[in-house]
C-alpha cells in the first residue's frame, strides 16, 4: 500500500481485514509507512462474563488484506 500514511487521525474505516481476522467499525489512531494503529470495540466472553472492550491495535500494513473506509454523508 503505497498511500498507507495518508491514512489520518481519527478517520473511521468500515472494515480492517488482515489474514486472520476482520475488525470492524475501528478509527484510527496512527498511520506510518509501517503499519496501522486502530481501536476497535469488541465483545468477549471470559468464563461466561460478556463485555464490551476497546482495543488498540497495531497490524503491519504486510499484514493487512484490504482496509475498507466508513462512507458518510452529510
Amino acid at each position: 500500500m503505497q498511500q498507507a500514511n495518508s491514512l489520518a487521525v481519527g478517520v473511521k474505516l468500515k472494515e480492517v481485514a488482515t489474514r486472520d481476522f476482520v475488525y470492524q467499525n475501528c478509527t484510527v489512531l496512527h498511520s506510518d509507512g509501517v503499519g496501522l494503529v486502530f481501536e476497535v470495540e469488541r465483545t468477549v466472553s471470559d468464563g461466561g462474563t460478556i463485555e464490551n472492550v476497546v482495543s488498540q491495535m497495531l497490524v503491519p500494513w504486510v499484514n493487512i488484506h484490504h482496509v475498507l473506509l466508513m462512507e458518510e454523508r452529510t
